[in-house]
């Protein structure tokens, strides 16, 4: 039978991947497994440990095989007398993926997911309130029985999609592209669906901003029942009465849901005009027209323009999938590695883990830098956490030294 074990006994002990090993530390990693109950009952050569950072370090090399990513953990590893390569088959591998499970990877984002902007952060918040944004996002999962019973297909017409899709939902703090919480469920599971499920990350002191395709009476009154400020984007086709107009041009409406309960809210309306100049002249195209339903209803406290102004910041979250699906995973049609469901939950933990390490390094950066983190090339980023691996520690360079030893937090998330 083909063993399991690539570099000696000691191999697992030894573990070093750098940007990893900052953000998930080997105390965490094993504090997930043991809650997950995903320790090995034997000492096995592809332990558990060991998968774990298996699994992120697939996220660094998206276009590389299982044996090439394993070789970037351990190939410039010194290794002690006798020692020799013994490398671990594919099946070997794929096996102990399976059986560390999805949970550990779910538990280690669980610990590091999180806002990190200060009032100091360019940014992060607005008189007094915390940015975030909500949004969606398609991933195409290799075409299988099990994959497409559990996820289904979007259909063309009469005809379905060539892979099976999982839908993804973030919450994000836009001053920073930190992730706060996210979910993801089948294709057919819409993202208010999934909304409701992300509502627990949500409480006072944040302004939520979400697109047209958010708004319903329940997800408006759950989510302002959290505590937090909403400004969200609503349809052409969205009914809003006008109750009272403000002084400032905004107005009242309100919102109708089941058995006569209605809710109030503040509507902001406005178009962008766009100037261009060329030989002719200046040239101006209006857009169409935007509106915005908001809990802040007082003009004073919360200026119309403002609103207009902050509301572009809602990009962020569709900039943080363009990172992982163009940059990281190397294209939009390219599909996740797992031939099953519960792969492939665990590959889209692990990838938001490793999203959030990328995000923690940026972040870093731009502090000892003193720049927005909108600055930090994500490109130049994950081109550094790649070198790192195999190392203790990232490259320095214009890098900043190791971060505060109170990153991450556990067993509590921060």
């Amino acid at each position: 039978m083909p063993q399991d074990h690539i570099v000696g006994d000691s191999f697992p002990e030894r573990v070093r991947m750098g940007l990893l090993t900052r953000t998930f530390p080997p105390e965490l990693v094993d504090f997930v497994i043991e809650e997950a109950g995903a320790r090995e009952e034997r000492t096995r050569g592809l332990p558990a440990r060991l998968m774990v950072y298996f699994t992120l370090t697939m996220w660094l090399f998206t276009s590389y095989g299982y044996g090439l990513v394993l070789r970037e953990l351990v190939e410039h590893w010194p290794l002690r007398s006798r020692e020799a390569w013994r490398p671990a088959l594919s099946g070997s591998l794929t096996s102990a993926r399976a059986r560390l499970g999805q949970a550990p990877l779910r538990l280690l984002f669980d610990r590091v997911a999180g806002a990190s902007g200060t009032p100091a952060t360019p940014g992060a918040f607005w008189r007094g309130l915390r940015l975030t944004s909500v949004d969606g996002t398609l991933f195409d999962v290799p075409a299988g029985e099990a994959n497409a019973a559990a996820y289904g297909r979007a259909a063309n017409g009469s005809r379905p999609g060539p892979f099976p899709q999982v839908r993804l939902l973030a919450l994000v703090e836009c001053g920073t592209k930190a992730m706060i919480g996210a979910v993801f469920d089948s294709f057919a599971v819409g993202e208010r669906t999934l909304a409701h499920r992300l509502l627990v990350h949500l409480h006072t002191g944040m302004l939520l901003m979400a697109d047209r395709g958010f708004p319903a009476f329940g997800l408006w009154l759950a989510a302002a029942e959290r505590g937090a400020q909403l400004l969200w984007r609503v349809s052409d086709s969205f009914t809003l009465p006008i109750d009272r107009v403000l002084p400032d041009g905004t107005y009242l409406s309100h919102l109708n849901g089941p058995r006569g309960k209605r809710t109030t809210v503040r509507v902001v309306e406005y178009t962008v005009v766009t100037a261009t100049l060329d030989a002719e002249g200046v040239s101006e195209e209006t857009s169409e027209l935007f509106s915005l339903i908001t809990t802040l209803l007082d003009p004073a406290a919360a200026p119309a323009r403002e609103l207009a102004e902050l509301y572009t910041a809602r990009w962020t979250s569709e900039t943080i999938f363009k990172h992982i699906k163009i940059e990281q995973r190397g294209g939009r049609t390219a599909t996740l590695r797992s031939m099953s469901p519960a792969m492939v939950e665990q590959e889209l933990w692990a990838m938001l883990c490793v999203y959030q390490a990328l995000h923690h390094l940026a972040a870093e950066t731009a502090h000892h830098a003193h720049l927005p983190v909108s600055h930090i090339s994500f490109k130049q980023t994950l081109a550094a956490a790649r070198r790192s691996v195999g190392a203790d520690f990232p490259p320095l360079g214009s890098w900043p030294p190791r971060p505060v030893t109170s990153r991450p937090t556990w067993p509590a998330r921060p």
